[in-house]
């Protein structure tokens, strides 16, 4: 009987030692004083490294801390007394361009340098911004329609993607028609698009607006800049006729 009480007391301690090592190794972080600390990851949950971090203060313009992920997509950054919120980008290889994309806060809310914080950040290629502090629109590109003649909001757009999205996913097909002149939220990626008119949906010809190129059934094209300079923030002008 002794016996058997002693092998339930070591397994019942061996399981629990288990537990314990389960918590242990826990992937959360816990806020620290005096610190901010959180963790970049792509759409697929993967960790992002080298993403630059940039912890912006609320009262005082272009005061902040800078900082940028590890290996494991990790940072931890000192603060001082004040209140601050995170901002942050990281850059992509697409091609053959440089994009330099926005990174969408898990908790957009002004923390205290002093009490310290958690913010984790993830890439996101399309969906609705945070609204806050600024960070308004969309994480997706803007698609711009124009033509001379053309009743914009009569035009319809259809878009195949050409190989995987800037994520590395997926992406799908899509059609759609500009409000005004324009398509939001448009995953980041490169496509061939074509465009039809109207209720007979006539088919239009295209092209790059203000580009060379001459008009064609189709374009294939990746977003640009939304204007010279411009990072997070990314575009496509295009042109169609009859």
């Amino acid at each position: 009987m002794k016996i058997r009480i002693f092998l339930l007391i070591t397994t019942l301690a061996l399981i629990g030692t288990a537990c314990k090592k389960e918590v242990a190794g826990n992937d959360n972080l816990t806020p620290q004083q005096g610190f901010v600390s959180g963790r970049v990851v792509d759409t697929q949950g993967n960790p992002i490294a080298n993403a630059s971090i940039v912890v912006n203060n609320t009262q005082y313009y272009n005061h902040n801390i800078l900082g940028r992920t590890d290996a494991s997509g990790r940072y931890k950054l000192e603060l001082t007394p004040g209140s601050w919120y995170i901002r942050g980008t990281t850059e992509i290889k697409f091609d053959n361009k440089r994009y330099v994309l926005d990174l969408y806060s898990e908790t957009d809310v002004a923390f205290s340098g002093t009490e310290g914080a958690v913010r984790n950040l993830s890439l996101k290629i399309a969906g609705e911004r945070t609204g806050e502090f600024g960070d308004v629109g969309y994480y997706g590109g803007q698609i711009e329609v124009v033509g001379l003649g053309i009743d914009t909001e009569a035009v319809e757009l259809t878009l195949q993607p050409v190989g995987a999205l800037m994520d590395g996913m997926t992406g799908k097909s899509l059609t759609a028609k500009p409000d005004r002149m324009y398509i939001d939220d448009v995953p980041l990626g490169k496509y061939t698009i074509t465009a039809r008119y109207g209720a007979d949906r006539k088919p239009l010809r295209l092209r790059i607006l203000d580009s060379d190129r001459a008009y064609g059934s189709s374009l294939t094209a990746s977003f640009d800049p939304a204007y010279s300079g411009a990072q997070g923030r990314y575009k496509l002008n295009v042109e169609v006729a009859e």
